[in-house]
């Protein structure tokens, strides 16, 4: 998966920079997402860890993904 800008977040989930900016924080904290700013845009891209949490549970690991929910796009980061 590509990085994605904040920018391109808030608009994948319906919310605001803001919010999306806050959301990336906490998890660029948690360790599942890495950023990095080129020029006036950050790119947020998930960390192995993040990517081994978002597996396919039918791909052999164990629990799941939030599937419903607003703003619920596992696939975004």
């Amino acid at each position: 998966m590509e990085p994605r800008t904040t920018t391109d977040l808030a608009r994948r989930t319906g919310v605001s920079n803001a919010t999306a900016s806050a959301h990336a924080a906490a998890l660029r904290g948690a360790g599942l997402i890495t950023t990095t700013r080129t020029g006036r845009s950050v790119h947020h891209e998930r960390t192995p860890l993040g990517a081994l949490l978002l597996a396919d549970p039918a791909a052999g690991s164990r629990g799941g993904r939030a599937t419903t929910g607003p703003g619920t796009c596992p696939e975004t980061v």
